[in-house]
């Protein structure tokens, strides 16, 4: 039930902003931070697949998770209190655990079939067809920022051709080189597909909560607007 929830509210919002308030997609940014992450990924793949597609000018990812299945090995409470630490030594036990989860959010491969979606789609007026950010602080207590690397690898994956699909490590040793430093412990990979592009942004500090205060998340909005502007 709260999964049909979330989805109907996310519609709900949506048609609003663009029937009611008459706000073009292409001025509206899709903001997620942790479980919202999860919502974000699937309004912009659902709607990206509709006849025409609906695309907005860009997606801002905070504290995202790969997908529940690998949520539940990881999630703690403050750092301190891994919920299910004891079953995860039993793989077996575990995935019986997560047989019961009705919703896996799976984020990882829905962003890259999006982002395929959105590399194969040709419109003749719309050039950049995605802006989308990842953001995950390394001192995230909840969710661990490993999850945005499982994020970004699936993601620029889906830029590539099937023949050139990098390993995660490839694609580390890869990053390494993309890597730019935005100052204060911020570090930033950019990632180009032919049709957009995935960024990266891994700061020292931010928790879980407190990076939405900062400057450079609101900048990842503003950007993603902007390159809108640039067409």
């Amino acid at each position: 039930m709260a999964v049909k929830s979330l989805s109907s509210d996310r519609c709900t919002l949506v048609e609003f902003a663009l029937k009611t308030a008459g706000i073009p997609p292409e001025r509206i940014v899709i903001f997620g931070q942790s479980l919202g992450t999860a919502v974000s990924i699937s309004l912009s793949y659902h709607l990206a697949l509709q006849s025409p597609p609906t695309l907005f000018a860009g997606s801002v990812l905070i504290a995202p998770f790969a997908n529940v299945e690998l949520l539940t090995q990881t999630y703690s409470i403050a750092g301190t209190i891994p919920l299910l630490s004891p079953v995860v030594r039993w793989p077996k036990a575990l995935d019986w655990l997560n047989s019961f989860i009705i919703s896996k959010w799976p984020s990882k491969d829905k962003l890259a079939e999006l982002i395929r979606r959105l590399e194969t789609l040709w419109l003749s007026e719309k050039g950049i067809r995605y802006d989308i950010t990842i953001i995950h602080a390394q001192d995230d207590y909840d969710i661990p920022w490993s999850h945005s690397h499982i994020l970004f690898w699936h993601a620029a994956n889906a830029t590539r051709l099937p023949e050139a699909i990098l390993s995660f490590e490839e694609l580390e040793v890869e990053k390494a080189g993309r890597k730019s430093d935005l100052g204060d412990g911020w570090r930033e990979v950019a990632w180009r597909g032919d049709a957009g592009v995935l960024r990266e942004q891994i700061p020292d500090h931010g928790l879980h909560d407190q990076i939405m205060i900062y400057l450079v998340v609101s900048l990842a909005v503003a950007r993603a607007l902007q390159s809108q502007d640039r067409e």
